[in-house]
């Protein structure tokens, strides 16, 4: 009888030393299976679309895409008051749910930088016309649809794969595992946020459409009324233009007479040795002039005389 118990513990034991190795074996498994799926669905640059979380995002891709468009709007007004303009601007935005993320205003000119929901763009728009006088408008739309889908599905898929390394991670057995599995956590976790904040910010300009609105006066007006101009500033600017006519003109003559004078005494010595008193050109001209007449006249008596 006691050798019979004795055989039965042993027997026992060794069961339970073969599971044990068996569970540490496939947790070791499970382990480097999720380092192969992390490799596989975020291997290179981006998401790998034969990803495991495929499956997941599967059913989304027959659904009708709902398109993504990113509207900004610029208009240029001419207005008679930039204080009634800015009181119109803000309940227009008010009206539509907007707010604005930016303005300026000075003595002639004004500037609002509004966010309005996309879903009223095109009536914001034309409604923004009535401010003024329209000088200038602009739309642009940018399509981000597939920017955005793609984003998402490499969200969804990166919850997915963090899901499952924490399930990894809690089931470790190991303290070399269970840190080779949390260090690959916080890297998945780490581009998740990432891509959250991406897609906050895309979202952000997906729902509200960028409205620029710049109002000025008409010319010769402030907020205050017309502006005549400055008798006292006009003469100013006349006197100070009559003062550098004349300036110039002095040093216009300096040059005639610094440059100008040298050059006109050459000549008129030039002519005077030549062609004046002195005529020494014009005497040399006038001596061949008479040799050659007298040359003449001797040929013709010898054609007499012959």
């Amino acid at each position: 009888m006691k050798k019979l118990f004795f055989v039965t513990i042993i027997a026992l034991t060794a069961l339970f030393v073969s599971c044990s190795k068996k569970s540490a074996a496939s947790q070791r498994e499970a382990a480097g299976a999720a380092y192969e799926t992390a490799d596989r669905a975020f291997s290179g640059n981006g998401y790998n679309p034969e990803a495991p979380a495929k499956a997941e995002n599967s059913k989304s891709s027959t659904q009708p895409v709902n398109r993504k468009i990113i509207f900004k709007g610029s208009i240029s007004l001419e207005v008679e008051s930039l204080e009634q303009t800015q009181s119109a601007v803000q309940k227009w935005v008010r009206d539509f749910g907007g707010y604005i993320s930016e303005s300026s205003m000075g003595a002639r000119s004004a500037n609002f930088t509004t966010r309005i929901p996309s879903s009223s763009f095109d009536v914001a728009m034309e409604q923004a016309g009535n401010f003024g006088k329209i000088l200038r408008k602009n739309i642009e739309s940018t399509d981000v649809t597939d920017e955005f889908y793609d984003l998402q599905t490499r969200i969804e898929t990166k919850k997915v794969l963090v899901e499952r390394l924490q399930s990894y991670l809690k089931n470790a057995n190991s303290v070399k595992d269970m840190m080779e599995i949390e260090t690959r956590v916080n890297e998945v976790t780490s581009d998740l946020e990432s891509m959250q904040g991406q897609m906050s910010r895309l979202s952000g300009k997906v729902d509200f459409a960028t409205v620029t609105i710049s109002a000025e006066l008409p010319m010769e007006r402030i907020e205050e009324g017309f502006v005549l101009p400055d008798a006292g500033e006009k003469a100013k600017n006349l006197f100070g233009g009559l003062i550098y006519f004349l300036v110039n003109l002095f040093f216009v003559l300096l040059y005639i007479i610094l440059y100008g004078a040298p050059i006109v005494l050459v000549i008129a010595l030039i002519y005077w040795v030549g062609f004046g008193k002195v005529g020494i050109i014009r005497k040399l001209f006038s001596k061949l002039s008479n040799n050659k007449n007298k040359e003449s006249d001797e040929k013709v008596s010898s054609n007499k005389k012959s």
